[in-house]
């Protein structure tokens, strides 16, 4: 097994060092025409391409808004249900070493019951605003529901929306009250509508996802199995299956389920990200830099390779060169994004 390159940790920057909103103003801009609700906007035309994976899609749904929806990772909590209909997914450390998972659908309307769902975090709502999305979530973090409440996005918190959301009572009974909560694609349309946020992408908004049927890193190292260890509770792990030319994912020595098929997720293309992480003061909440640049890898058919990724502001989404410059297309297909931190031990046969 080959280790990739492991960087010492430098001082974290801290993004949410104060709990005002003037200070985090800077990275947590309120709507702008990127983001706009309760009005009429024009939509950008993306052909009959899915600007999330790069795969056909009815013209009439290209420039639908993203819908992100926060979804619980426990151990106790699978299976999660969802998986393998989502365009994208990203899997991030909250406290205490556990995982959260946000997924990501560009047709809300289609997507099937989703769960279950849990809080926000400052972290995961920047990201769903460099899509242009609605953020879904079950109550946050006093920090998260700072940035919500400044209409910086818009959101559905299924807290003060319960008609949107149900408790699965198997779930309750024998899991729990936390593990229990489930939405789906028809509640939040309903959701949306009623909060008559637009539907249609902005004509203003620059969204930049590069997909091409050749990649860098089909010249990259042979890559079957893949280990990332966001900390000492979570692991995830990526399998190649060759004749499907896709990553079956597994987590807590299990495959990673979507309890609404009974099959395991797979995705074709997996990103690692490492990022800046830090804890906020007197908490134990993290602070995680998604803006500027940094180093990771790209996964995808059976091949790896080294990246830089990079992003401009929290109006954008990431982008990717390889080590000398080279702009990263990815090729087509959804994929699996897991952000650690600069240390996170990255492993690869």
């Amino acid at each position: 097994m080959n280790a990739l390159n492991k960087k010492i940790l430098s001082p974290a920057l801290v993004i949410l060092l104060s709990f005002s909103l003037i200070f985090l103003g800077g990275c947590f801009q309120k709507n702008s025409d990127n983001n706009s609700s309760n009005g009429e906007s024009q939509s950008v035309d993306y052909g009959n391409t899915n600007p999330l994976t790069g795969l056909p899609m009815d013209e009439s749904k290209t420039s639908l808004r993203s819908v992100c929806i926060m979804t619980n990772n426990m151990k106790k909590a699978q299976p999660l249900h969802g998986l393998t209909d989502n365009d994208m997914m990203f899997e991030i450390c909250i406290e205490g070493g556990i995982t959260r998972i946000m997924q990501v659908f560009k047709d809300i309307n289609s997507a099937p019951n989703i769960g279950s769902i849990r809080s926000a975090r400052a972290y995961f709502i920047n990201l769903a605003h460099g899509l242009g999305a609605i953020y879904v979530h079950l109550g946050g973090s006093f920090q998260a529901y700072d940035i919500l409440k400044s209409h910086y996005i818009d959101s559905i918190d299924l807290i003060s929306n319960g008609n949107y959301m149900w408790r699965d009572a198997d779930r309750r009974k024998n899991l729990g009250l936390e593990h229990s909560a489930f939405t789906s694609g028809e509640k939040l349309s309903q959701a949306i509508a009623k909060k008559a946020y637009n539907t249609q992408m902005d004509k203003n908004y620059k969204f930049k996802m590069n997909f091409s049927d050749d990649s860098p890193v089909l010249s990259g190292n042979d890559a079957t199995k893949l280990n990332v260890k966001f900390s000492g509770y979570k692991s995830t792990v990526f399998d190649y299956d060759a004749e499907k030319k896709t990553y079956l994912v597994s987590q807590f020595d299990k495959p990673q389920m979507d309890g609404n098929k009974n099959v395991q997720n797979s995705k074709p293309n997996v990103l690692v990200l490492r990022a800046e992480t830090s804890l906020i003061p007197k908490t134990e909440l993290l602070s995680i830099n998604l803006t500027g640049s940094g180093e990771g890898y790209y996964m995808s058919h059976g091949k790896i390779i080294e990246i830089n990724w990079h992003r401009a502001d929290d109006n954008s989404h990431f982008t990717y060169t390889t080590k000398d410059g080279k702009e990263v297309p990815l090729l087509r297909g959804q994929t699996y994004t897991c952000i650690v931190t600069k240390t996170a031990p990255v492993s690869y046969s």
